[in-house]
């Protein structure tokens, strides 16, 4: 039996194709392995967001490749830029998104030894279409979007996914069920744009009625919504949340508190807007959980843009943001704009971000102590004592229990909290 490993870089989608890929290949009697030392075949699921993936990209195909393994190549890096990849030393193929779905009949012929050669192409247009899935994971990813019809200045996702395209409402439905048949109890709904979801579609489906469906049919799978554009949020989703059929953590992108930057990237909306979204949401969820995507360092952001953000921030109840310096992306509006700036000042304003976001996060953890909330065990720590879990929230927990199931939900009270754990115990 052939021995692979699938190493993924980047966001839940690519997670999501990568458990795809593990269960089709284990389907088709390959063994999957989680270290590239044992695998005869590495499959490199590539990330192109910032400079930073493409570097982390390049590194684990070296790897990989050193390791002795024969290496392919995929992704979102492999899809815009497959010529870098091409070139590197051990590199055995290139396929890009665009042929994602024939990455097995690539793997066989490298198993054969067969020479194949590395492909790219146009991203399809057509519907996507179901495929298995498979993970260690105790909660699945499920992709029921693809592609991007916005155009952000900074970014090479349209390029790299191609226009939104979406998973049929039967289909997902069918996903459902086989996630649910296959004992997971948290489905993350996932897409390079979820709110885009079902436009495409005969007829048109919308994020909340697939939600609302999946709701209804399947109450055992605890639903959360992965990232979701600010203007394409539902208010319908807050009595879902407010049910317990949601769980009560949204992420949605921010990138800038400063409207003269949210116009330079064609963001869609401004501060405002955003700030009576997020004041709607906590006036009815008191309790969730809100991350945010911020992007600084973006070409021509002053000081006073950068102060400005700071200030907005503080009047946001966050709970964490997810900070980048801006990279510069190639084939995007921001690459040639006036005003790079430069890495040492990215790099500080970067550090002020992430510190203002550790001191948002433990407000929010210490509000959590006597509370009751609902967790997912996902794996035990190495010394036995705990098992990690997560919440409904979007906490990691550790659990002063031994031997739980993983994928088990378990409603725990929250004990005491510690500069490194947040501690609960199984009611």
């Amino acid at each position: 039996m052939r021995k692979v490993n699938i190493k993924t870089l980047g966001c839940k989608v690519n997670q999501s194709e990568s458990a795809s890929l593990e269960a089709i290949l284990k389907d088709n009697n390959y063994e999957i392995v989680d270290n590239e030392s044992e695998a005869d075949i590495c499959v490199v699921n590539t990330c192109t967001v910032t400079a930073k993936s493409d570097y982390q990209s390049r590194q684990f195909i070296r790897r990989s490749a050193r390791a002795g393994a024969k290496v392919i190549a995929t992704g979102c890096y492999a899809q815009t830029r497959p010529e870098e990849l091409s070139v590197l030393e051990g590199i055995e193929l290139v396929v890009g998104n665009s042929e994602k779905d024939s990455l097995l009949s690539h793997i066989n012929n490298l198993a054969r030894d067969v020479t194949v050669a590395s492909s790219d192409g146009e991203i399809e247009k057509g519907k996507l279409s179901q495929k298995p899935y498979h993970s260690g994971r105790s909660r699945a990813f499920l992709k029921l979007q693809d592609g991007c019809d916005f155009s952000c200045s900074y970014c090479t996702v349209p390029k790299a996914r191609g226009s939104s395209r979406s998973l049929p409402a039967v289909e997902v439905m069918d996903a459902f069920e086989n996630l649910q048949r296959d004992g997971y109890r948290e489905v993350v709904i996932t897409g390079i744009h979820i709110g885009s979801y079902g436009k495409d579609l005969i007829p048109e489906v919308s994020l909340i009625d697939i939600v609302k469906e999946a709701a209804l049919r399947f109450p055992d799978i605890r639903i959360r919504l992965s990232s979701i554009e600010p203007q394409e949020f539902d208010d319908e989703f807050l009595s879902l949340i407010q049910q317990g059929r949601v769980c009560p953590h949204l992420h949605i992108p921010l990138q800038s508190g400063s409207d003269r930057i949210l116009r330079l990237m064609n963001r869609g909306y401004n501060t405002y807007e955003y700030k009576q979204l997020i004041n709607k949401i906590i006036t009815v969820c008191p309790d969730i959980s809100i991350g945010t995507d911020l992007i600084t360092g973006f070409p021509g952001e002053s000081e006073q843009d950068f102060t400005d953000t700071v200030n907005y921030l503080r009047q946001i109840p966050f709970t964490y943001f997810h900070v980048f310096p801006y990279s510069k992306r190639p084939d995007t509006a921001a690459e040639n704009m006036d005003g790079q700036i430069s890495g040492t000042l990215k790099k500080e304003r970067v550090k002020k971000l992430r510190h203002i976001s550790d001191e948002f996060k433990k407000i929010y953890i210490l509000k959590q102590l006597g509370r009751q909330l609902n967790v997912i065990v996902e794996y035990n720590n190495d010394n036995n004592m705990y098992n990690n879990a997560l919440s409904e929230n979007y906490l990691k927990i550790s659990l002063k229990s031994k031997g739980l199931k993983p994928g088990k939900l378990v409603p725990v009270m929250i004990k005491s909290i510690t500069d490194t754990m947040i501690i609960g115990e199984p009611l």
